[in-house]
């Protein structure tokens, strides 16, 4: 189905109306008084050439009511569409050369927009970045940046932990978090858009997959900062599908991404990972979630796998080499000494799969111009 309606509030759209440099796109569903603080961080930017299109994902009046009172234009689905659909049903509307994908449970520090669109600009070889995310009581992190394992596992790196120098460097990112992320429209153009059949979670790691496939890099700007309520705007209401969509998630990021043979060479990391996932699920009372979640990707598998495509063989190795450096990020990260109690999950995981040893070099030496 189609959206069904698309109205705007104090922003008029047309042929001849000028194009703002960004589109800031934010689906909702539930949550009146998070998307409202939200929409109050973006009236408060430093930066002030964008437009903002809000995607109400079944939410109620409210969403309506919010959209008229900031300005925002407004795309109406009946029913809850997913993240993926909503970010692409806005992507479709907007015009802007920079597309910005907010949750609506994140609160943008004021000059969040510029920053991050000011060092796109000077960085034409970058095709998206994202900033320092913390979580809601501004101390722990929540994200800086998004990193996969070789087992198939997603983890975001600096969740947990006090912000430190080790998250002062700008550096290349593996994947960056649709939480909070700015990005060049023409890249959706060059892969298209988020792959709806993730629903919500992961669709962004499917995304930068595809991005770092076609050779598009992103970046972290540790200077861009802001705050995210973390899983307030579905997760809290409903844990089950949360866990739900991840099992299922997590294996489609394996079947549609790893090459075969790279399937058969990683087996055990793969098979250990879904090991502790499931053990996860029983210790958490959730394993009929990832029953539910195996179960609707193997209802999914087909139409999955006819998403692949060949891999040549340069394209292999680059591929398994991110992989492997994405996994040393996770390693350091989950066993930082000012970590306040290391995961369980990966405890176990490296403790069968250590990471080679090898060379980070993700920071990029010339950072000369990066905004103040």
């Amino acid at each position: 189905m189609s959206p069904l309606h698309a109205t705007a509030g104090n922003a008029q759209q047309g042929e001849n109306a000028p194009i703002p440099k960004v589109s800031v796109i934010i689906p909702t569903v539930l949550r009146e008084d998070l998307l409202r603080d939200c929409l109050e961080s973006l009236r408060q930017q430093a930066f002030h050439d964008f437009e903002t299109i809000l995607i109400s994902n079944g939410a109620g009046n409210w969403a309506n009511k919010l959209a008229a009172e900031f300005g925002c234009t407004l795309v109406a689905f009946p029913e809850n569409r997913g993240f993926a659909a909503a970010v692409n049903a806005g992507i479709a509307l907007s015009r802007s050369p920079y597309v910005a994908l907010l949750n609506d449970d994140v609160r943008l520090e004021k000059n969040w927009l510029q920053l991050t669109a000011a060092f796109l600009e000077t960085r034409p070889d970058l095709s998206f970045c994202c900033g320092k995310i913390y979580q809601s009581d501004g101390v722990l992190l929540d994200n800086a940046g998004d990193a996969l394992s070789l087992g198939g596992s997603a983890w975001r790196l600096g969740f947990g932990r006090q912000d430190s120098a080790s998250f002062a460097a700008p550096r290349q990112v593996f994947a960056a978090p649709a939480t909070a992320a700015l990005f060049r429209r023409c890249l959706f153009d060059q892969i298209g858009g988020l792959d709806e059949d993730f629903f919500s979670y992961l669709e962004d790691i499917d995304f930068s997959l595809r991005a770092g496939r076609s050779g598009s890099r992103g970046f972290y700007l540790p200077q861009a900062t802001c705050r995210h309520q973390g899983s307030a705007s579905l997760g809290e209401s409903n844990p089950t599908a949360v866990f739900r969509l991840l099992t299922q998630n997590q294996l489609m990021i394996l079947a549609k991404h790893y090459p075969w043979r790279l399937l058969l060479r990683m087996g055990p990391r793969i098979a250990w990972s879904q090991m502790l996932w499931a053990a996860m699920a029983i210790r958490k009372n959730r394993i009929g979630a990832y029953l539910s979640g195996v179960a609707h990707f193997f209802w999914r598998f087909r139409k999955t796998i006819r998403k692949r495509t060949r891999w040549r063989l340069d394209e292999l190795q680059n591929f398994v080499a991110s992989l492997r450096e994405s996994e040393r990020e996770i390693y350091e990260d989950t066993t930082a000494a000012d970590r306040d109690g290391q995961d369980t999950f990966w405890r176990l995981y490296f403790s069968l799969f250590p990471p080679s040893p090898g060379h980070k070099s993700s920071v990029n030496p010339d950072l000369g111009h990066l905004p103040g």
